[in-house]
């Protein structure tokens, strides 16, 4: 239980303390556990002492007069009652950046889609400069620093990691774990271009290409990305239950598409080939695996590797699908909205009710489009 005390702390009491020449500590009769501990040099300082889990402890809050008599008791008073609670010791724990981290992934970010890709770089790039610092103590320079080591060499990956540890630490203020984040202030290493990239005929055919120099898993997955114009992760995450080769369709479910709707995609004479291959060599489920049991990943030094020798430079991935929209609908002249269906869009040029009655409509026409897509990547003259 908490000292009790027949003691009513005012500011002209805890003035006049004096020292000894031995430390002692005076309590709170207004609440119990509530003290204050004097050095023989004259040192004032907030205490709480109570029980934690069984456990009895003592707590320092901060020092008088730095910290007023009305403060140090509120915050007596949230000390205590998170001991009553046994939740003190938990919360002190999260002091420290590595625990509170741990707290966010499991707390705020498991149930993201995009939590692979936080954890990982969060893990590489943050994690280790900042290893053993109370949260307290990491200061708005610290994170400059961690900020420019990754923008020397990727600006646009600087700004990523800028964007995950202000989600963190706001999460940090929100829970009451630091009175301020210490990311306010800090601006992007640079304005990011705008992804209005629309990759040639010739740039298209030259990716193409070089992929047969690409073994697997990236080479074929490269060229069913082009074929399909499909998201990156939708092809990358494919299995073999989701092809139905009678009919030749892909049918990607609603747990795997980014906007929880299931999809239909037509599988052109060139990705059938692909997949035939694939299929002959598969162990797995899995049509994209290292490992048999998760999808590949690491795509950074495989896209790389692709720009050197298709001597394409400066896009991504997904210019794979705006260059699709673009080029179908302006140069080979079809639909927009069989282009929306395609790349399966919820706010395409069919919206309201029309949308829901027309999900599954235009397969004739998709497949179509797709057949003369790959006619196009293959031989665009």
């Amino acid at each position: 239980m908490p000292i009790r005390s027949d003691i009513r702390f005012t500011d002209a009491y805890i003035k006049n303390l004096k020292p000894t020449s031995k430390r002692y500590d005076v309590y709170d009769a207004n609440l119990a556990g509530f003290g204050l501990r004097v050095s023989p040099l004259g040192t004032k300082s907030w205490i709480v002492l109570s029980r934690n889990i069984e456990r009895k402890m003592r707590v320092t809050l901060g020092r008088y007069p730095q910290m007023s008599l009305a403060l140090s008791r509120q915050r007596a008073m949230i000390v205590l009652s998170e001991m009553a609670d046994g939740e003190y010791q938990r919360l002190k724990n999260l002091q420290m950046f590595e625990d509170a981290l741990n707290d966010w992934y499991q707390k705020d970010q498991a149930q993201n889609k995009s939590f692979r890709q936080v954890k990982n770089a969060v893990e590489l790039h943050v994690k280790p400069y900042l290893k053993g610092f109370k949260l307290k103590n990491i200061e708005k320079r610290d994170l400059l620093r961690i900020i420019d080591r990754v923008a020397e060499k990727t600006p646009t990956q600087a700004n990523r990691i800028l964007a995950f540890i202000k989600r963190f630490f706001n999460w940090c203020a929100s829970r009451d774990l630091i009175d301020i984040s210490p990311v306010n202030g800090i601006g992007k290493v640079k304005t990011e271009e705008s992804r209005d990239r629309v990759l040639s005929a010739n740039e298209l055919n030259s990716i193409y290409k070089a992929t047969f120099n690409i073994a697997y898993p990236f080479g074929p997955l490269f060229r069913i990305l082009l074929l399909t114009a499909q998201r990156l992760n939708e092809v990358a995450g494919c299995s073999w239950t989701e092809f139905d080769f009678d009919n030749k369709k892909w049918e990607l479910p609603n747990t795997r598409s980014k906007n929880k709707i299931s999809h239909i995609i037509h599988l052109s004479d060139p990705v059938l080939k692909e997949l035939y291959e694939l299929k002959d060599n598969a162990q797995h489920n899995l049509v994209f695996t290292k490992t048999g049991y998760s999808h590949v990943s690491g795509f950074s030094k495989a896209k790389k590797r692709l720009d050197d020798l298709s001597k394409v430079n400066f896009w991504r991935l997904h210019d794979i699908r705006r260059s699709f929209a673009t080029i179908v609908t302006e140069k080979l002249e079809h639909e927009p909205v069989v282009v929306d269906r395609i790349l399966n869009h919820v706010n395409g040029s069919v919206k309201g009710i029309a949308a829901v009655y027309q999900k599954g409509e235009y397969l004739d026409k998709r497949k179509t489009v797709l057949d003369a897509w790959a006619k196009y990547i293959q031989n665009p003259t």
